[in-house]
């Protein structure tokens, strides 16, 4: 797959696309949440739409897969499961606020829901709406993005506040820090060893950051930004990170509609896919890491303005572009 060509999906979305999300297992399955209301699920190797559904009420927000059913949130504040082979919606519950972000976390068979309400919900995907949730943790500010990775959930909060909890214990939050950037927190992400996160910034900035007992150094660096004039530079928003499963780089993406390939260890910047006429909105590999999926998708940083249609690209990946560099004896 590595030696083909990008290829656009047909039957986009029509309205800003929120997330893009692989199957876990399968890498042919892409399911994609937007703010025209709708949830979609696509076969990206037969570059056809497979169902789709309108149950929501208004824009969504975030969306998840189960482990044989997909779920989804936004701001009609209502959790729902898409179940049945993608046939039926059923209501799993609700929040006081607009739900920002949804994982599960499939080891615990767990569903996490995240608002604007300030709280963290635990569902049991397996009740019908009108069941209350299993907890619901109260936090300091709204949830903007959220990340499930092992026994771990990573949230990022308004306030540039971070919570790492084991989903075994939600009691109280393993870790609590303040985000290393001085600008809103646009998106976190687990690593897939666990052992650390890496949040982006609306400032044109990521933190990779260690949890405690790692051993190892935070750190921080600029990106997504363009000369503007002299000793001037044009800073965007970094909306979009994701992991590479196998090789544990990742890549960013920003409002200048720029993907970038990063290698943590090295701290070095491996790749960068430039084109996308728009904003990239969401990443994610798929679980073999041969394929990544772009969501290029106005963000409206700049206000309501005429803009390119939007546009999910899945771009095949080799091993050699996401394999880290060995360091130089």
């Amino acid at each position: 797959m590595s030696s083909q060509k990008q290829y656009e999906l047909s039957q986009p979305p029509g309205d800003g696309i929120s997330r893009v999300a692989f199957h876990p297992t399968n890498d042919a399955q892409l399911l994609v949440g937007s703010w025209d209301q709708q949830v979609r699920v696509y076969d990206v190797d037969a570059n056809r739409l497979v169902a789709s559904h309108h149950d929501h009420q208004a824009a969504v927000l975030s969306i998840a897969f189960g482990s044989n059913c997909a779920f989804s949130g936004g701001l009609d504040r209502r959790l729902l499961a898409w179940e049945g082979d993608y046939t039926q919606t059923r209501e799993v519950g609700r929040h006081d606020g607009e739900i920002s972000a949804v994982e599960f976390v499939s080891a615990h068979n767990a569903l996490f829901s995240g608002s604007w309400d300030r709280t963290l919900r635990a569902w049991d995907a397996r009740l019908h709406a009108g069941a209350a949730a299993l907890k619901t943790i109260d936090v300091d500010e709204r949830i903007y993005s959220m990340s499930a990775q092992g026994d771990l959930l990573a949230i990022a909060l308004a306030g540039r506040k971070l919570l790492i909890y084991d989903v075994r214990r939600l009691e109280t939050p393993l870790e609590a820090r303040e985000s290393p950037l001085k600008f809103p927190t646009r998106c976190v992400r687990l690593m897939p060893d666990c052992t650390g996160f890496v949040c982006s910034s609306v400032e044109g900035r990521v933190a990779v950051e260690f949890l405690d007992g790692a051993g190892k150094q935070n750190y921080a660096f600029k990106c997504h930004r363009q000369p503007a004039e002299e000793n001037v530079d044009l800073v965007y928003p970094v909306n979009a990170v994701a992991f590479h499963p196998v090789h544990h780089t990742f890549v960013t993406g920003g409002s200048d509609g720029v993907v970038s390939l990063w290698d943590p260890d090295n701290k070095k910047r491996l790749k960068q896919y430039q084109g996308y006429m728009s904003s990239i909105s969401s990443l994610d590999f798929n679980a073999s890491g041969t394929a990544l999926a772009v969501a290029s998708s106005y963000t409206y940083d700049e206000g309501e303005k005429d803009h390119p249609p939007d546009a999910i690209w899945i771009k095949p990946i080799s091993e050699s572009e996401t394999k880290p560099k060995s360091r130089k004896s």
